[in-house]
């Protein structure tokens, strides 16, 4: 059974795609995960860090530039609030250098960067407590996309020690302050995997590209050619009963299969979370979740099936591929994910050998205190390498359709988009074929890692 201080976040990534009247802003959801030239730029660091220990800032989110001069903080996305939060610099008031699990350096990286109001000659306090008003750049959109006034929260107090809590939120929910400042009135958005290679019209930082760009959100209509056939669509809530969470995204899940063999057991269906996030992994029953685990042979290892990685199937028939099938009563809807993609192989002292499926028990001890969202959860991952996801927060609703990629030259894309793009929108870049996109989701795929 896994402890909390064993809960590291390691993130998948997005692009968020913003149309306007005059233009379509891409604004890239990135990931820096490791050093050097897959690391985060020092110039977007207060504390940079010495990589020489073989320690690094990692980051993960929209990036955001805020106040004169300009702050850096990461927000990932929040698909069902409605305010941007991001994490004061107090936080880190008391960590020093001496200890590296307490050094600043970790304090910082940890939250995902910090924001300082006193040092913006610009910030101006809000009427509302813990809210203020500054310029923020999102970066390295393409066109450029800025506000003067933008309003969002500083948090400077600990949040509760549960996974996820600890970050600061890029809020997308209804009433979003971030979509009324840039673009209000506009409550669709539609998520989208690229394959990991988008630089979306700027040179690439490094080769691989840094950041890492994999996914992309689209505001004000969905992109047609990115999906194909049918929408699933479900109601956007009310939460699942068993949820403890305001998240209203739900679905019924009626079948699970890893390779050939059957999990979802004598339970029956279950309703389980959908985390758009990116900030958890599947969470399964138990008696799905044993079932699995015997399903692949694994052993359990800081409370998730772990595996020899030279001993998983070499054969595409016998891989460990999950697929999950959902129902809304009168059709069902199969999403599925690549052993590849499931099982990521991860470093780990005297066991270079090692490999961890991103699944969770649902009645761990600890899963059951330490996640946001209790019972079953459903991760974006596990949707978004087949599927095209739409949110529509005026209808009401959400849906999921089969992804069009371009790895799949065998679908054409059909024109059954219920919001025509605008002309002249583009989509920004996508990874060309299938093997780049594996190997690229492979290596951000657990959204929540439990490491010793």
């Amino acid at each position: 059974m896994p402890t909390l201080s064993t809960l590291r976040t390691l993130t998948l990534a997005l692009v968020v795609t913003i149309k306007s009247a005059q233009a379509t802003v891409v604004v890239p959801y990135v990931t820096y995960i490791g050093p050097g030239p897959i690391g985060v730029p020092d110039e977007f660091v207060r504390y940079p860090m010495n990589e020489t220990e073989g320690m690094y800032q990692g980051r993960f989110g929209v990036h955001l530039a805020i106040g004169t001069p300009p702050q850096h903080v990461w927000v990932p996305p929040h698909f069902f609030s409605s305010e941007t939060y991001v994490k004061g610099a107090n936080l880190c008031d008391n960590y020093t250098t001496a200890d590296p699990g307490g050094s600043i350096e970790y304090c910082e990286s940890n939250y995902n960067g910090l924001f300082a109001a006193n040092e913006s000659s610009t910030f101006e306090m809000s009427s509302e407590r813990s809210f203020g008003v500054d310029t923020v750049t999102v970066y390295d959109a393409v066109p450029d996309l800025e506000n003067d006034e933008f309003r969002f929260g500083i948090q400077t107090t600990e949040q509760p020690n549960v996974v996820g809590e600890d970050l600061g939120i890029l809020g997308l929910g209804p009433n979003s302050t971030f979509l009324q400042t840039f673009f209000p009135g506009k409550e669709q958005v539609g998520i989208y995997y690229t394959g990991g290679s988008s630089t979306h019209g700027k040179p690439p930082y490094s080769t691989p590209p840094r950041p890492l760009v994999v996914y992309e959100l689209e505001f004000d209509g969905y992109n047609q050619s990115h999906f194909t056939g049918e929408k699933f669509t479900q109601p956007i809530g009310p939460p699942a009963p068993l949820s403890n969470s305001s998240n209203p995204f739900t679905l019924t899940v009626t079948n699970i299969a890893v390779g050939r063999n059957g999990i979802l057991g004598g339970g029956g269906p279950f309703v389980a979370t959908v985390d758009f996030s990116g900030r958890t992994s599947n969470i399964l029953p138990s008696s799905v979740y044993n079932l699995f685990v015997q399903a692949t042979g694994a052993r359990i290892v800081d409370g998730m099936p772990s595996y020899n990685s030279s001993t998983l199937p070499t054969d595409p028939d016998d891989f460990y591929d999950l697929a999950i099938t959902f129902s809304d009563g009168s059709r069902d809807f199969t999403v599925s994910l690549p052993q590849e993609v499931l099982i990521s192989q991860l470093s780990r002292p005297n066991y270079p050998d090692f490999a961890m499926a991103n699944i969770l028990n649902a009645d761990d001890p600890v899963v059951m205190r330490s996640w946001p969202v209790r019972g079953p959860v459903i991760a974006l991952n596990q949707l978004m390498f087949t599927s095209y996801i739409g949110i529509d927060h005026a209808a009401g609703e959400w849906w999921l359709a089969k992804a069009v990629h371009p790895w799949d030259e065998a679908i054409a894309p059909t024109n059954n988009n219920t919001s025509k793009p605008k002309e002249g929108a583009a989509a920004g870049g996508i990874g060309g074929n299938l093997k780049r996109a594996i190997v690229t989701a492979s290596a951000l795929t657990a959204a929540v890692i439990l490491l010793c």
